[in-house]
């Protein structure tokens, strides 16, 4: 299972698919396929950096990562 599986709910009804994160931050719908698999994606990427995602796959906490980039 990816990390990106482990975050997020997929639910699809005929041609139209919905993916959510599972904390709720993001949800992306529409006709299934590559294009919206990246757009979820995008959003995930862009939240598991942030760190939104360390009590479920562990790694830096949002806050631990504010600490990082503050010190640059």
């Amino acid at each position: 299972m990816t990390d990106m599986e482990k975050c997020t709910t997929y639910r699809r009804n005929g041609d139209t698919c919905t993916i959510s994160c599972n904390l709720g931050l993001w949800s992306v719908s529409g006709k299934y396929g590559l294009n919206l698999m990246d757009e979820a994606d995008n959003y995930f990427q862009q939240y598991k950096s942030d760190g939104e995602y360390s009590s479920i796959i562990g790694g830096k906490t949002v806050m631990e990562n504010l600490k990082h980039n503050t010190k640059r």
